[in-house]
This record gives structure tokens, C-alpha cells and sequence, in this order.
């Protein structure tokens, strides 16, 4: 690389003397980069390859515009959904809340910070089909959070199903009723 050196040049304004200093070349590769990218990057969008600002942004208002897709029915979901009530079923479903709802419900469903999961009091409703949109889509102003892309559609099934099996099932040191009196 040849040495730069510094150009005294002849203005002389004030007291003050100008240098003329060539810039570096890693500098001058950026700013010469740069330029060749912006012509490449115009003549795709001229030619129609790409979108152009207001078409992306019209694109993106009529996305979010768009109501967000349902989630996908869980299996045997519906508005007469029966809970499953076999023995795999129930197993897979404890599981999910032994490891997701304990915290907040306890580990027989009696309520802790959330409400009792045993009694005949419900708050969001008390069918298979509540129960599965209540896990799917949470309570935020209770703190509950959706479910629904942690667990997805198979596993809530599984967890609503499980929930229907507290129902009754009187465990010691229930938190009180809350919520409307479903009766069966």
C-alpha cells in the first residue's frame, strides 16, 4: 500500500490551512459497494421483481386488516364435544397439567392462585368446549396466559378432558366457589 501523505494546498482563510487528504480504500470500497447495490436494488423493483414501499405497506395494513385465523378445531371439538373420557386420554392430560397447571391450580385441581377446578362453580363455562377455549385462548386479565402455541390443539384436548375428570373429585383444602353454579 503506498504511503498517503498529506497535500498542504494554497487556501489560507483566517489563519487556517486546508489539507487535502485522500480517503482510505476499505472506505472507498464501502461507498463504491454501496452504490452498485443501489442500482441493482432500483432496476429489481423498475423491472416489477420486487414490491415497492406503498405496495408493501398496503400489503401489511390489509394483513393485519384481516380477522386472525381460528385455531383449528381440537379433535372431537364442536358445540356438542363430549370429553374423552379413556384412560390414555386422561393420562396424557395429567401429565400436561402435572407439568403447565399445577402452579396455579394445584395438583389435584383444588385452586391455588387460579380457581377450583373440582366443584360445580365456573367462571368461563363449564363445558368440554369452554373449558378447551378458556385453556386456548387464557384469561389475561386473571394472569392466565394463552395456551394455545405452547401446547396446541391435541394437548389442550387432552388437558380439557382431564379437567372434566376433576369435576367432583373433592380434594382437601379447596379454594372457595367462584363463578356461576353449573348444575349437572
Amino acid at each position: 500500500m503506498a504511503k498517503e501523505r498529506d497535500e498542504l494546498l494554497d487556501h489560507d482563510y483566517d489563519g487556517i490551512r486546508e489539507y487535502d487528504n485522500p480517503l482510505p480504500r476499505w472506505w472507498l470500497g464501502l461507498f463504491y459497494a454501496t452504490i452498485a447495490f443501489s442500482i441493482f436494488y432500483i432496476a429489481w423493483h423498475l423491472l416489477g421483481y420486487g414490491l415497492s414501499g406503498p405496495q408493501e405497506y398496503r400489503q401489511e395494513v390489509g394483513a393485519a386488516a384481516r380477522p386472525a385465523a381460528a385455531p383449528p378445531p381440537a379433535p372431537g371439538a364442536g358445540p356438542a364435544a363430549q370429553a374423552p373420557k379413556d384412560a390414555a386420554t386422561l393420562a396424557l392430560g395429567r401429565e400436561i397439567f402435572a407439568a403447565n397447571c399445577v402452579p396455579c391450580h394445584g395438583p389435584q385441581g383444588q385452586g391455588v392462585i387460579g380457581p377450583n377446578l373440582t366443584d360445580n362453580y365456573w367462571l368461563h363455562g363449564n363445558t368440554y368446549s369452554d373449558i378447551q377455549h378458556t385453556i386456548s385462548e387464557g384469561v389475561p386479565d386473571k394472569g392466565m396466559i394463552s395456551w394455545r402455541a405452547v401446547l396446541g390443539p391435541q394437548k389442550i384436548a387432552q388437558v380439557a378432558a382431564y379437567v372434566m375428570s376433576l369435576k367432583g373429585s373433592h380434594p382437601p383444602n379447596p379454594k372457595p366457589p367462584q363463578g356461576q353454579l353449573y348444575k349437572e
